[in-house]
């Protein structure tokens, strides 16, 4: 069964289907709504996969969507951010399985399922705010608490990812930077690869730094107060800063290490060249002894 596909309004009763006389008082301190993030992508066209499904949708935050799924037995809602993260609030498994089927042809640079990092997590009623571990425990299970839970955990996956990639890219280098010191020179298979690291390095630093916005406060809690401390509680939970500072130390790491190889490489080619120059200025005068010599 396809599900019904459509805009989500940010009245808590449209986050969970309850019974009509708990939804009234906005107590829903006994509903439970699992959550699941998942980093599908580098990016995904939102704008073309709007325009695909014909769908009314609501924008919140940088760059996402939000959507709602309506099924005979619930109502779920999935958020997707144009830098490649999902999440789904109160979707079972099978639905977020057509979900992703449904996004792949939105992706660029998909990773492989089963390498894609993912995060679960669990939205409860509570009479106070109480951030956990594994849950969180909000008075008013809203739109507005729903789209800063997303904007975190999705940024929590997208870490994940680059968290990886930085090291990977750590890694490389260090076995470059070895090969150098067991050698003393760049092979050409070694130049290629500090080239590709230092690209490599410089898309990391725009993704993380411009496309995610880590150093940006979210738009929710900037316009409402009184969603800022679980803004503020879920950051840290999660330890967004300081695992972006990680991130951008090793790529500061990588990046200063590169400009020294780079440095390196533009001397041994700028000696070559002066080489060069003299060598074909020792020629010229040769020729020209000659030419003198057999003019006398």
């Amino acid at each position: 069964m396809v599900p019904e596909i459509c805009g989500l309004h940010k009245d808590c009763r449209n986050l969970i289907c309850v019974p009509a006389e708990r939804r009234a008082s906005h107590a829903v301190t006994s509903v439970t709504v699992p959550v699941h993030a998942r980093y599908l992508a580098r990016t995904i066209d939102v704008s073309k996969f709007q325009e695909h499904f014909n769908m009314r949708t609501q924008t919140f935050e940088r760059d996402s969507v939000m959507l709602t799924i309506n099924t005979e037995e619930r109502r779920g809602h999935v958020v997707v951010f144009n830098y490649g993260a999902v999440v789904f609030f109160n979707v079972p498994q099978n639905l977020r399985d057509w979900c992703l089927d449904a996004f792949s042809p939105f992706c660029q640079d998909t990773i492989p399922d089963g390498f894609q990092p993912v995060e679960d997590y669990k939205m409860t009623g509570g009479e106070t705010v109480e951030i956990g571990f594994d849950s969180v425990k909000l008075p008013q299970l809203d739109g507005h608490n729903l789209a800063v839970i997303a904007t975190v955990l999705a940024q929590s996956v997208a870490l994940d990812h680059y968290a990886a990639k930085t090291d990977a890219m750590l890694e490389a280098f260090t076995r470059l930077n070895s090969s150098v010191e067991r050698t003393g020179v760049f092979s050409a298979l070694e130049k290629r690869s500090l080239f590709r690291l230092v690209a490599l390095n410089n898309t990391l630093f725009t993704d993380v730094i411009a496309k995610i916005g880590i150093l940006e406060r979210s738009n929710t809690a900037w316009k409402y107060l009184q969603y800022a401390d679980v803004w503020e509680g879920l950051q840290d939970e999660f330890e967004i800063r300081d695992r972006f500072w990680k991130i951008e130390f090793k790529l500061n790491l990588i990046q200063q290490n590169s400009k020294f190889f780079l440095e390196v490489l533009a001397t041994d080619k700028s000696n070559t060249l002066e080489w060069i120059i003299i060598s074909l200025i020792s020629i010229e005068i040769v020729v020209m002894g000659v030419e003198i010599a057999r003019g006398i």
